[in-house]
């Protein structure tokens, strides 16, 4: 019993990554494209879609063993190859087909709902399949040709990617304005803090005594 749940905690604090985390995290996510995002000249709904993943760690991984998931945990795309620090790696609707095919599956590609969904990573260790990261996003995220994405990569904050599609409601994730980045970094990050000029003669007046 004990031994479950250490399993069930080591499950949760990898599904909650943030800047330390040490592998690879979901990073940008688009359900609902509405132009040519795979580059093959054609608009496919299905073959445009694109899930990006970031190795937000300090050192290279392997990412043989992790795979893309659904909502059910079923699996859509199988990594190969290894990922520098910092890298990210995109994956297109297109490449889950070919993969699908290659794997005897029914080729519906990232199988990424337009009203709201979960897209899941996972590693298999071991014979096991162990939840690395998820991310669940509403409908208004899922609107033509909107991402949502760590800002900055790797982070634990996310962004409404809405340049392209501009978002004026409140509920977060809020919009930052920017165009969607498959392949690029999330540079959105927080709204600056506001700054004053001031003289110098000022700031030894903060820190004067009586």
């Amino acid at each position: 019993m004990r031994k479950l749940a250490f399993l069930f905690v080591a499950i949760l604090a990898m599904a909650s990554p943030g800047t330390g985390n040490c592998g690879p995290v979901l990073n940008e996510v688009m359900a609902d494209p509405a132009r040519d995002w795979d580059g093959d000249g054609a608009y496919d709904f299905k073959n445009d879609e694109f899930v990006e993943i970031v190795n937000a760690g300090s050192a290279a991984v392997d990412l043989t063993g992790y795979y893309l998931g659904d909502e059910a945990g079923n699996f859509v795309y199988g990594f190969t190859g290894s990922l520098v620090a910092g890298g990210v790696r995109v994956v297109l609707g297109s490449d889950a087909v070919v993969w699908e095919s290659a794997n005897g599956q029914s080729t519906t590609g990232l199988r990424l709902g337009n009203d709201g969904d979960t897209v899941t990573l996972w590693q298999v260790v071991e014979g096991t399949n162990v939840l690395v990261d998820s991310y669940t996003y509403t409908t208004v995220e899922a609107e033509d040709d909107r991402s949502s994405g760590r800002s900055p990569d790797g982070s634990s904050s996310w962004a409404l990617f809405d340049a392209l599609n501009p978002y004026s409601g409140s509920t977060p994730p809020l919009g930052n304005g920017l165009a969607p980045t498959p392949g690029g970094p999330n540079l959105g990050g927080p709204p600056p803090t506001a700054t004053e000029m001031t003289t110098w003669g000022r700031v030894k007046d903060l820190y004067a005594g009586p």
